[in-house]
């Protein structure tokens, strides 16, 4: 019997090749401390110091410049990264906790030192729903109980309320749907008398029955306050209305901080590393990123340094030289300290380069940046830039316009109306607030559907409930409240 042609088996031999890079231990090591955090390379630090004894530490200090870095032992140069960065195959963590995105938002703005300090102690004082209720009261974090602190007090939390996510710093659930309806210029008004301590009304939530209690509330309370005017009294409502209070009601958010990550940290946020950038005068002719030096314009250039806080800085034992195996592993190691350092500079130098318009001239001159785009100008791995920038990496870069997240010169942006570039996301909060405090100057107030028309005028094109993030972001509260 014959075996049909597409039934036969044949054996046939190839031969091909890969080519395979395997990570050497030095690589290895170097990739995990690049990867560490201020906590985790502290106590690495300490275990090798207490396991080699050809370490020391020479001394610490509170900020440390970086100079320039001209031995790169076994790692050749900085575009050899890429080669053995496939060690860190995680994508960047998005995940990010409630404290850590108000506290991005916070170092953004321009408070006073003072402000500053209050809102940080607000913000930590937060409990995994966004509220403090269960928390330390806030008034006990004021150093003195004068009526100016008490304002100052009341403006930093209704200044959290109105950051992203709208309506956590709240007392209770019950304020937090309040302060979220009011930031919301389309409240229904029968919606907000309801929020404002009247949510027993609600119960149960059934047209009819809240029909008939606000008509009882209302005969009840003109029964004992003769002559005092009722929000209620100036709103017309009926069961239609009633229904549409109730269903904008039950749409609110009741746990603004739900889908955040829980703070696990009790103390107040302090950076990993903090990349210093100063601007200095004199312009020069080329970037030097490897000096931590980037051109501005034909006056200015920048310097970017780097500042390990409380690192120790170590050295080889001068008298420690007869063990040869310790001091080749210590030297390794502090080449690895070098080589973390290193590449953050020139991440920090590629970030300045690429938001060049923002370090000349501050606020609204944010560039849309992608990790990618830096990654490829380096010639490194994404994940290295990833992880720099996560915004749970907790790594600051101090800029003449104030201390920032890396996470913060990483934008998305929005097309303009001809499709032919991009316009960051605080490049639009910008113009929003050149807007508004135009209109405001003339007596105005205008609509998010109006000021959305505005920017479609001056060729920014986004719908209006993206403006009313963007509005919220930049804490302006709507036009009801303005």
């Amino acid at each position: 019997m014959q075996i049909p042609l597409e039934f036969s088996q044949n054996q046939t031999q190839k031969q091909s090749q890969k080519q395979i890079q395997k990570l050497s231990q030095v690589q290895i090591q170097a990739l995990n401390i690049l990867a560490m955090n201020s906590f985790e390379l502290k106590e690495e630090i300490a275990k090798a110091l207490s396991e080699n004894p050809a370490l020391e530490v020479s001394k610490k200090q509170e900020t440390r410049t970086k100079e320039k870095i001209t031995d790169y032992g076994k790692y050749g140069n900085f575009n050899d990264a890429d080669k053995f960065q496939q060690l860190l195959e995680a994508q960047a963590d998005n995940s990010e906790t409630l404290q850590s995105h108000l506290m991005h938002q916070l170092n953004s703005m321009k408070l006073s030192s003072f402000e500053h300090e209050i809102s940080q102690k607000l913000i930590y004082n937060l409990d995994e729903n966004g509220f403090y209720g269960s928390m330390i009261a806030p008034e006990s974090f004021l150093p003195s109980r004068t009526e100016k602190n008490f304002q100052i007090l009341k403006k930093c939390i209704e200044r959290i309320q109105r950051m992203d996510p709208v309506g956590i710093c709240c007392k209770s659930p019950e304020e937090s749907l309040y302060v979220q309806a009011k930031q919301d210029e389309k409240a229904p008004k029968l919606a907000l008398f309801i929020l404002d301590g009247h949510l027993e009304l609600l119960n149960p939530p059934e047209k009819e029955k809240v029909f008939r209690k606000l008509k009882d509330f209302q005969t009840e309370y003109h029964k004992k306050m003769f002559g005092m005017n009722l929000l209620l009294d100036s709103i017309e409502y009926n069961l239609e209305s009633v229904q549409q209070a109730i269903d904008y009601i039950l749409h609110l958010n009741v746990r603004p901080a739900q889908g955040y990550v829980k703070d696990t940290i009790s103390n107040f946020e302090q950076p990993d590393v903090v990349l210093i950038v100063e601007k200095k005068s004199g312009g020069i002719s080329a970037d030097s990123f490897e000096n931590g030096i980037v051109c501005g314009d034909e006056n200015f250039h920048f310097q970017v340094k780097y500042g390990s806080g409380d690192l120790p800085e170590l050295q080889i034992c001068k008298d420690f030289s007869f063990d040869s195996e310790n001091v080749q592993k210590a030297l390794i190691f502090i080449q690895n300290l070098k080589f973390r350092e290193s590449t953050i500079v020139l991440q920090g130098c590629a970030i300045v380069k690429a938001q060049l318009d923002f370090f000349l001239h501050g606020e609204g001159h944010l560039l849309p940046l992608t990790h990618r785009q830096i990654a490829i100008q380096l010639q490194i791995h994404e994940s290295t830039v990833s992880r720099m920038a996560s915004k749970k990496s907790n790594r600051f870069i101090q800029t003449e316009w104030g201390l920032l997240p890396v996470s913060y010169f990483f934008l998305s942006g929005v097309s303009s109306v001809d499709g032919k570039q991009k316009v960051s996301s605080q490049q639009v909060i910008h113009v929003i607030k050149n807007i508004l405090a135009e209109q405001e100057r003339s007596g105005k107030s205008i609509s998010d559907l109006q000021l959305a028309n505005l920017l479609l005028e001056k060729g920014i094109k986004i719908a209006r409930r993206t403006v009313s993030k963007y509005r919220a972001l930049a804490g302006i509260e709507n036009s009801y409240k303005r």
